[in-house]
């Protein structure tokens, strides 16, 4: 089990995003992962300013099946 994340600002593109992924392995092969994702744009103006562009949570859930 691990939980990692990820914070990146582009200027050229003046956008800001985070990434947070919790990873669990709770039988050998078999996982779920639960992602959360935003991205910002930053007006160059007014840096106070920020707006959402996209935002997600992603679940997924993988089995392995031995037969």
């Amino acid at each position: 089990m691990f939980v990692s994340g990820i914070a990146q600002y582009n200027s050229a593109g003046t956008s800001f995003g985070t990434n947070v992924r919790f990873r669990w392995e709770y039988r050998p092969g078999s996982e779920l992962f639960v992602v959360y994702t935003d991205d910002y744009i930053t007006e160059e103006q007014r840096p106070d300013v920020t707006s959402l562009r996209n935002r997600a949570l992603v679940i997924k859930f993988n089995r392995l099946f031995r037969l």
